[in-house]
């Protein structure tokens, strides 16, 4: 359970030094760069899926925003997510442990799309860690027994 506590506590602070690093950078600079190429590999670029059209319809047409802003946006409010996670598991709450194993498992098609599509070592490795935070925490917390 520590293990799975780091690793969404981590990941939100990589996502917010990420978004931080968009807002900064703007659209020019090496930062951006170096911030799409960790969006790839941390499987977090949708490419031409529909919630990626939907989001992209919502900041960048509706509200004005720049691709690097709703990028920076949409890692903001993964991390919150993340970190929200991670802080409810370290608190031991139950809600923390259904909200993890509902989010989780709700990518886990995607991730496997995104896997098959091109296969990196952080892709498969995020989906082998996904797979076993959604199969430990719904089997061994036993949190859908009874419904």
């Amino acid at each position: 359970m520590k293990l799975i506590i780091v690793e969404r506590i981590a990941k939100a602070a990589v996502l917010l030094l990420l978004a931080i690093g968009l807002i900064a950078a703007g659209r020019e600079g090496w930062l951006v760069t170096w911030a799409r190429y960790g969006q790839e590999q941390l499987n977090l670029d949708a490419g031409d899926s529909l919630i990626s059209d939907l989001f992209y319809k919502l900041l960048i047409r509706v509200g004005q925003y720049s691709h690097v802003n709703a990028l920076a946006l949409g890692a903001i409010a993964y991390a919150l997510l993340e970190g929200t996670e991670g802080v409810g598991l370290a608190m031991r709450r139950r809600w923390a442990e259904y909200l993890t194993v509902i989010a989780t498992g709700l990518l886990i098609p995607l991730e496997i799309y995104e896997v098959i599509n091109k296969v990196t070592v952080f892709r498969t490795g995020a989906l082998l860690v996904n797979l076993f935070v959604v199969g430990y925490l719904a089997y061994r917390k036993r949190l859908f027994v009874g419904i």
